[in-house]
């Protein structure tokens, strides 16, 4: 039994190598790490790298400027000009020029092909080139002061410049714009007056009154109205004459067959001595409708002026 035994351990041993040499053999690769996948580099890997983009090397004194917070600017220059004296001052050429000048009106007188302009206070000079640009600056038309400025232009930035007087020239500019000023307002105060006038008797016309100083008369064959207005027909029938001018008084009547809105200013196109035109009781005009209309004119110099007969022509008793 016992022989038996070792007999059949001997087989199984002998069939186990058999087998085993027959078995395929698979050949793994090595085991590696994360550290074995990242290849070693020397420089640190960039967007651009990835993308194959190769970017040129940027110079190290643009980036010096470049991470530099500059902040520069040109302050406005403040000069003192005397009348009479010609001033040297840089300005930009290619670029708008702001000079602020002490007048209240200025008047910029130059032969130079710079352009020039003014606003209140202020004069804006341009030039294109770097020829230099002589002007005079005055106040408005008054040629008592006048500021002489040779501007040198140069390749710099725009520039404001202000313009100021030494105390004696100041103290006149003072008073001739005082002057002109109560000047303008006086011109003002007595053209409002006109136009009061003006409305006062075209009100007392409306209500059938004869103006203080006015006289009434019938029109000569010379004084008619005329007014450049299709399908209005005028007709003039009374004259009011005053001391320095005259009152046309006539009919404008509606000759269509559509109602029209007459204008008045269609009668003030044909004499340049047309001072006013009014339309009374309504501008608007239906067919055959009328309505009565005013025209002042200036009289001329020859007919305001009546002559006064002589005593010496007369009997003396």
């Amino acid at each position: 039994m016992n022989k038996t035994c070792r007999h059949w351990v001997l087989l199984l041993i002998i069939s186990s190598a058999t087998s085993a040499e027959e078995l395929p053999i698979t050949v793994l690769p090595p085991v590696t790490t994360v550290g074995d996948l990242i290849p070693e580099s020397t420089e640190p890997s960039s967007d651009s790298q990835s993308l194959g983009i190769e970017l040129p090397p940027v110079d190290a004194s643009v980036l010096k400027v470049a991470n530099q917070q500059v902040s520069s600017s040109v302050a406005p220059q403040t000069v003192q000009v005397k009348p009479g004296i010609n001033e040297l001052i840089p300005i930009a050429v290619d670029h708008l020029n702001r000079l602020v000048t002490p007048f209240d009106n200025p008047v910029v007188t130059t032969t130079s092909q710079a352009t020039t302009s003014t606003k209140g206070k202020i004069v804006y000079v341009a030039t294109a080139d770097e020829t230099p640009v002589t002007l005079y600056i005055t106040p408005g038309d008054n040629q008592d002061i006048a500021l002489s400025l040779t501007l040198i232009p140069k390749r710099i930035p725009a520039r404001e410049i202000h313009l100021s007087l030494d105390k004696d020239s100041f103290k006149v500019l003072t008073k001739l714009q005082q002057r002109a000023a109560a000047s303008g307002s006086k011109a003002s105060d007595q053209e409002q007056a006109y136009i009061t006038q003006l409305k006062k008797l075209f009100r007392d016309l409306g209500l059938q009154k004869t103006p203080v100083g006015f006289s009434l008369r019938e029109p000569s064959k010379t004084e008619h109205i005329h007014c450049l207005q299709d399908r209005v027909q005028i007709r003039t029938g009374q004259v009011l004459e005053g001391q320095d001018m005259l009152i046309l008084v006539g009919l404008a009547r509606n000759t269509g067959s559509d109602p029209l809105e007459f204008d008045e200013r269609s009668c003030a196109t044909t004499k340049d001595d047309v001072l006013a035109v009014a339309a009374w009781p309504k501008v608007v005009l239906g067919q055959n409708e009328s309505t009565e209309l005013y025209v002042t004119v200036r009289r001329s110099l020859e007919t305001a002026t009546s002559l006064r007969p002589s005593l010496l022509t007369g009997d003396q008793r």
